[in-house]
């Protein structure tokens, strides 16, 4: 499977926009706490998706954001940086997928320790 969008030559199981789907999402906290590294896959999709990407703190406080317009990658992987002092507890990256003209079509969260570091 091709990781990249091509608008000239999808792929023969590319989805509809109502139909596209997140299918895997992880967080995993470096070291240091403060950045999390995301890692995320889509099925495949026959118009680029946008993707809005937060981390919610234990008090649900929002301490990190990203957007993504447009992505052409099935598979995505970005750091987002917590700016905060850290909190006790699990904290939560929560990810939509949207189209301009349907509004949200998925959406996945997942929750992690920041004071977990990834393998």
């Amino acid at each position: 499977m091709n990781p990249h969008f091509n608008p000239l030559d999808p792929p023969e199981d590319a989805l509809p926009p109502a139909e596209v789907r997140i299918t895997e999402l992880r967080a995993e906290p470096w070291p240091d706490g403060q950045r999390i590294r995301v890692l995320l896959t889509l099925t495949p999709f026959r118009e680029r998706p946008n993707l809005s990407a937060a981390i919610l703190s234990p008090t649900g406080e929002e301490v990190a954001s990203a957007s993504i317009v447009e992505t052409t990658d099935i598979q995505i992987v970005f750091t987002l940086h917590i700016r905060e002092d850290l909190q006790p507890g699990l904290y939560t990256l929560a990810l939509g997928l949207d189209y301009a003209d349907l509004g949200e079509v998925d959406r996945r969260a997942v929750q992690f320790d920041p004071r977990q570091p990834a393998g």
